[in-house]
């Protein structure tokens, strides 16, 4: 047919000629020309307009590469017209979303073969702020937005798949389901994806502490209030980063983000309010002390007699944990941690000692052999000074050749005497530097080695620091029954 010769040549050249860089305008008359000069052999159809074809397939091509266009006829030549992107207000703004866009396509084969494989799709800090920075100087949007909208335009996103900005990444997943609880399974993805989790728990651990000290001081309730409120403070700090990370989410499927989110990450929660717990006890905080002890303290002696009053703090493997013991550890691995720190700065001025001394080693020795040279050179020419007396004859103008020569010899031999101290001089400054050399590096080894031994049994104890961590975070998550 006719009429599909004409677009589909138009489509043809545009593909052989030009790809996603074109910018609309600059397809401009000379290019028009071009295309036109191409296409004129090929014959219209009858009732057919020539221009109006060629209009439509500049319009699909431009569309193809995610541009709008308007295009018209001024005095029998196209013209075209690019409708800025949201975000530009000028033509220069618009271009630096056409520059942003050109580098998302180029990751556009790697986002496609993660979606066949149903994974999640990220940007990393680096390529984020790329294009950040790109935005910087659009005023009418936020950088985010214009990133979700061209992100979304060149993955060709639906509603329901989602962009997420998230501790400087960007995050993308397209949901391939279409039965509802199919659907439901692909939003929980997102959360059980390793690349989102360590990230998400990144910038979700980072809130806890700030919560701890002011909206949820917990150890100022007692355990049963404790674990009736912290499901919903919980939920609702998790519910916050995803409204605040994930674009155009609505506050329904943000709370069912949250929910799969909370069930991931309860246990690594539960377990950061033990360290917190842990660190206001060491820092002989009293309410922390009597909540610890709500859960640590399981035995009551009275008349003689021990009462076992509630559940005791047990860890997976059944081992046993009371205030006292959990104290010591504490108290043992701030100890060390503090002789640990003190040792590293003890090796920290062994280094620079052995360092400096080094260099003291190293000019010296520059200056023996430079001293060796200059003393071979004086022997030298002494020698040739004597040679030279010994070669004069009796006449009386020789007598003065000798007294010259024998200035000459005095002069020499002074000079080698002059040597010869400095070369005792750095001999005893090699020396002396040789025996700090060695006291500081001796000194550093033994500082390594104990260093070693304290984090050694630094880790020893840390161990047991985690299960009662572990044993804390198990009791928590437990409702509280005293017996």
């Amino acid at each position: 047919m006719q009429k599909d010769d004409i677009y589909l040549t138009v489509l043809e050249y545009m593909c052989e000629n030009y790809d996603y860089s074109l910018y609309a305008t600059d397809f401009n008359s000379k290019r028009v020309s071009a295309l036109q000069r191409y296409i004129a052999s090929i014959p219209s159809s009858a009732g057919a307009s020539r221009a109006q074809l060629i209009k439509v397939a500049l319009q699909d091509f431009f569309h193809a590469i995610y541009q709008r266009v308007f295009i018209y006829e001024d005095e029998e030549r196209l013209k075209i017209v690019k409708y800025f992107d949201n975000g530009a207000i000028n033509e220069g703004q618009d271009r630096q979303i056409h520059a942003l866009r050109q580098e998302l396509i180029g990751f556009k084969k790697d986002f496609e073969e993660d979606v066949l494989k149903d994974s999640l799709f990220m940007f990393d800090k680096n390529a984020r702020g790329r294009f950040e920075l790109a935005m910087l100087a659009l005023s009418e949007k936020t950088p985010k937005e214009i990133l979700r909208e061209q992100i979304a335009l060149v993955f060709e996103l639906k509603k329901r798949d989602i962009v997420v900005f998230l501790n400087e990444r960007i995050f993308v997943k397209k949901f391939i389901f279409e039965e509802k609880e199919e659907f439901l399974y692909a939003k929980s993805f997102i959360v059980m994806d390793k690349k989102f989790t360590n990230n998400f728990w990144e910038v979700l651990s980072k809130r806890l502490e700030p919560l701890f000290k002011q909206g949820f001081v917990f150890f100022n309730e007692n355990k049963k209030l404790f674990y009736a409120n912290y499901p919903s403070k919980f939920l609702q700090l998790i519910n916050n980063l995803i409204l605040n990370s994930f674009t155009f989410i609505d506050e329904r499927d943000a709370l069912e983000y949250a929910k799969v989110a909370y069930d991931k990450f309860l246990p690594k929660i539960l377990e950061e309010c033990a360290k917190h717990l842990l660190k206001e006890t060491l820092h002989v905080n009293t309410k922390a002390i009597n909540f610890l002890k709500s859960y640590s303290e399981s035995v009551v002696n009275s008349n003689k007699k021990m009462t076992l009053k509630r559940q005791p703090l047990m860890s997976k493997t059944g081992k046993i944990y009371n205030f006292q013991h959990i104290l010591s550890v504490l108290k043992k691995l701030e100890l060390l941690q503090s002789k640990i720190s003190h040792k590293k700065l003890e090796i920290a001025k062994s280094t620079q000692r052995v360092k400096k001394a080094l260099q003291i080693v190293h000019r010296s020795e520059d200056e023996m052999l430079h001293l060796q040279q200059r003393r071979r050179e004086l022997l030298n020419a002494i020698e040739k000074v004597e040679i030279d007396i010994q070669n004069l004859g009796y006449e009386e103008k020789k007598n003065l050749d000798k007294d010259r020569l024998e200035f000459a010899k005095r002069d020499l031999l002074e000079a080698f005497k002059q040597v010869e101290v400095r070369i005792k001089t750095q001999e005893y400054i090699l020396k002396n530097t040789h025996t700090e050399l060695d006291k500081w590096q001796e000194k550093r080894s033994l500082g390594d080695v104990a260093k070693s031994e304290l984090e050694s049994e630094y880790i020893e104890f840390y161990e047991e620091y985690k299960q009662i961590c572990e044993a804390l975070a198990l009791a928590f998550k437990k409702e509280p029954l005293d017996l």
